[in-house]
C-alpha cells in the first residue's frame, strides 16, 4: 500500500520505458517551453550543409567517441553494483528520454519529417550495438543479479558490443548521415 512508484515498476522492463518515455514528454515540454530559437543550434541549415560537406577525421573521432563511451559504460558498470542501483539507473533512463526529447522536438520543428530522419540517422548503426552493452547491466540490477561472477562475464561481453558501437559510430554512422544530408540538402 505504501509502496512507491518507482517500487511498483522497478522489476520490469516496462517501468525503465515509463521513465524514458515521461523523459520524452519532459524534453518536449522544455523545447515548447522556449520563448526563442536558442536551442537550434546544430539543426540550423547552415550546420547541416557545413555537416554534409565536411571531411571527419575518423582518428579523432575514434579517440572523443571511445572515451566518452568508455566513461559512459564505466559509470553504468560502477552503478550497477550500488544498492541504489535501480533509483539511478531509472534516472539515467530519464535523463536520455529527456535528451531524445529535445532533440526530435527542436529538429520537428526547425525541419519538419527530415529533421526526424536525421535524428534517427544519428543513432544507426551503433544503436544496435549499445543497447545489449548497457541494457545487459541494466537488466541485471532491474532483476536484482548478486552473483559477481556472472556480472563480471557480461560486462566484458558487453564491452565487447560497446566496442563494436564506438567503431560503428566513429566510421559508418558520419558516412552514413552525411549521405542523407546530402540528399536532403
Amino acid at each position: 500500500m505504501g509502496e512507491s512508484v518507482f517500487g511498483k515498476y522497478k522489476a520490469r522492463p516496462a517501468g525503465y520505458l515509463l521513465f524514458f518515455f515521461c523523459g520524452i514528454l519532459a524534453g518536449i515540454t522544455v523545447v515548447q517551453m522556449q520563448k526563442s530559437a536558442a536551442l537550434a543550434g546544430i539543426f540550423s541549415e547552415y550546420f547541416l550543409n557545413q555537416y554534409a560537406n565536411l571531411r571527419i577525421d575518423s582518428g579523432k573521432l575514434l579517440n572523443y567517441v571511445g572515451r566518452y563511451r568508455c566513461g559512459q559504460y564505466f559509470l553504468v558498470i560502477c552503478c550497477g553494483v550500488l544498492p541504489m542501483a535501480p533509483a539511478i539507473f531509472a534516472g539515467l533512463v530519464f535523463l536520455l528520454g529527456m535528451a531524445w526529447g529535445t532533440a526530435l522536438s527542436i529538429s520537428a520543428i526547425r525541419l519538419g519529417l527530415a529533421g526526424i530522419l536525421i535524428c534517427a540517422a544519428g543513432i544507426f548503426p551503433q544503436l544496435f550495438f549499445y543497447l545489449p552493452a548497457f541494457g545487459w547491466v541494466l537488466l541485471w540490477t532491474m532483476y536484482g543479479g548478486k552473483n559477481r561472477k556472472r556480472y563480471l562475464c557480461l560486462v566484458m561481453a558487453g564491452f565487447l558490443f560497446l566496442l563494436f558501437g564506438i567503431g560503428t559510430e566513429a566510421g559508418v554512422n558520419p558516412l552514413i548521415l552525411q549521405q542523407i544530408l546530402r540528399k536532403i540538402f
